[in-house]
């Protein structure tokens, strides 16, 4: 076997949900089959989902988890890597506690940790491709340091749908950000099935000057089985058409394409109109439907002493946003006044309420220099009145720092303490305020909101992956409450995917942990033609079935006073695992 002229750094970064975990395993696995490289896989995520794929939740530590427990050292790091029988190591740096410390700041401390005892880690010297599998929601600064050393390559993973090429398109940003030698590969598209996908990821691959090395055609049957098998596709379901695209882009990274020189889409509104401009818009059923939502908005709010105050959290992808906005809309037609702050960097919370993404908090404090310069008429300023609501829903973001810079959680924690500490919640008399709330990790700052909301509802659907970050959110915020914080887990929301027999594997995994499902929506068009129309189901549609949903689901949130708690520990990837093929 020929030998690499030096050992290549691989980042996989992508948006929640989009699959970076599948292509950073079925890549490396493709390079130690077929191209008889040496390869090691970090994964680089509170979320431990090499762990959790390979099913060896119980035999391998992330190092973070290893360090609080006993410290590292040369003779425990072998408790943190795992060796495959076909020779890849794996490693997993894992998060801070459940709402204490930053998880950005946890990627060096882990990498210091490999780097100290690298000597002790068997054929760690013999390395040719390491890969890591990074989290895109928050592109931060420690996030970012897989990016920096010298002789990075960045593997972008993208679908068609309009979220996943705006972060495909931060993430850009972030390389040229950070800047040095880093060398953008291409992008992979993880295919979704959405109306005129390949034209929408081609136009996007050419407007940014990046090539698509592979397309990942929609087979959830056959990702299913791998997860039932417990390991990438290319290793369990080997002569399937999707382990051969695998190793194909495989083939592509070892030869190396042609070198890439990115350019990212400046304007959201550029990004938008080029997604808009593949879609076929109901301009006049939504236009209708607007107008009937408008008309049955009550004339005055209703009355209350103190603000109603509920976070929804839940891992990227998993459309916490969708869920919270169309909630948000419904309970203006019950009198409510709203407020819903997006806390995500992605800072498209109300971007389908107050007609597209707005400025954000972290964005003016930066132009301004600082927070001491912010003031109660700036952040008038950054509240956003909604587009369809009569002056009953207003709106703002948090946003979050320059892309591979700074610290997201921390932008969060302050930008929710500005509006306490300036009394805005009280000026404007508001009568809910919903937090929205990135779930992918529930560090410090991103777990501010759970100090205003005595319950917290968590996001979820009947996939493995997304019911194992489910439960550690649930994880986080029991953590919480024993920290003497004043809250509790509402309940969880179902936002079905269209697995089979979703509603109970959903009903059945929390419900062995104890806490209900409180309410499943079922998939539906209708959804992404609102949001193509920048508003929510609720106004464009409200006749709708799926409306009715949505406004059944705000009605619970905002009438329930029941909090819950964790009768157990949460379950482990296996024993989610185990649910999901009962069903199968």
């Amino acid at each position: 076997m020929e030998q690499p002229s030096r050992q290549r750094y691989l980042i996989v970064y992508g948006k929640g949900g989009i699959g970076k975990t599948s292509v950073a395993t079925n890549l490396g696995e493709a390079l130690a089959h077929e191209q008889g490289r040496k390869v090691m896989l970090v994964g680089c995520s509170p979320k431990t989902s090499l762990i959790d794929l390979y099913d060896l939740t119980g035999n391998v530590l992330p190092i973070l988890d290893l360090k609080r427990k006993e410290g590292v050292s040369g003779q425990n790091i072998g408790k943190a890597v795992w060796h495959s029988p076909e020779g890849i190591i794996l490693t997993e740096t894992g998060g801070p506690e459940p709402g204490i410390g930053c998880a950005g700041v946890g990627l060096p401390t882990a990498f210091g940790e490999i780097k100290k005892y690298k000597g002790q880690i068997e054929d760690f010297d013999k390395v040719e491709y390491s890969i890591y599998d990074l989290i895109g929601d928050v592109v931060c600064g420690g996030f970012s340091t897989p990016l920096r050393g010298g002789g990075r390559e960045v593997l972008i993973i993208i679908s068609g749908e309009l979220m996943a090429i705006y972060a495909g398109n931060n993430i850009l940003r972030a390389v040229k950000a950070v800047g040095g030698d880093l060398r953008v590969l291409g992008y992979v598209v993880n295919m979704r099935g959405v109306h005129r996908e390949q034209e929408i990821v081609d136009a996007f691959a050419a407007r940014t000057g990046v090539p698509i090395l592979a397309s990942i055609k929609r087979d959830p049957i056959t990702f299913k089985e791998a997860e039932r098998l417990g390991g990438p596709v290319v290793r369990t379901v080997s002569d399937s058409e999707i382990a051969a695209t695998f190793r194909e882009l495989a083939q592509k990274v070892e030869q190396g394409p042609p070198k890439t020189d990115p350019r990212p889409i400046d304007s959201y509104d550029d990004l938008f109109h080029m997604f808009l401009s593949f879609q076929s818009l109901q301009e006049e059923a939504g236009k209708e439907g607007r107008k009937a939502y408008k008309s049955n908005i009550p004339t005055k709010p209703v009355e209350r002493e103190k603000s109603l105050r509920i976070s929804v959290y839940g891992t990227g992808g998993i459309g916490k946003s969708t869920v919270s906005a169309n909630v948000s809309a419904a309970l203006v037609l019950m009198g409510e006044k709203v407020f819903q702050i997006g806390c995500d960097p992605k800072h498209d919370s109300i971007a389908n309420l107050c007609g597209g993404l707005k400025p954000t908090i972290l964005d003016e404090i930066q132009k301004r220099g600082g927070a001491r310069a912010m003031n109660r008429e700036i952040l008038k300023q950054l509240i956003f009145p909604g587009v369809n609501h009569n002056s009953h829903l207003f709106g703002s973001e948090c946003g979050g720092p320059v892309p591979g810079k700074g610290c997201a959680g921390k932008g969060v924690d302050l930008a929710l303490k500005l509006f306490e500490d300036h009394g805005i919640m009280e000026e404007y008399q508001f009568t809910l305020i919903l937090y929205d709330v990135l779930g992918d990790t529930v560090c410090g700052g991103f777990a501010r909101p759970l100090k205003y909301t005595p319950q917290a509802y968590i996001v979820a659907n009947g996939e493995a992956a997304s019911l194992t970050q489910a439960m550690k959110i649930a994880q986080s915020i029991q953590a919480a409450g024993r920290r003497g914080v004043d809250v509790g887990i509402g309940g969880v929301i179902n936002n079905m995917r269209g697995v089979p027999h979703e509603e109970a594997i959903v009903e059945e995994a929390f419900g062995a942990v104890g806490v209900p499902v409180i309410h499943h929506i079922p998939r539906s068009e209708l959804v992404q033609t609102a949001e193509n129309l920048r508003t929510t189901v609720v106004e464009s549609f409200p006749e709708s079935e799926q409306a009715q949903r949505y406004i059944e689901l705000a009605r619970k949130l905002r009438e329930n006073t029941q909090r819950h708690s964790l009768t157990r520990d949460v379950l482990s990837s296996r024993e989610i695992v185990a649910i999901v093929n009962k069903y199968t």
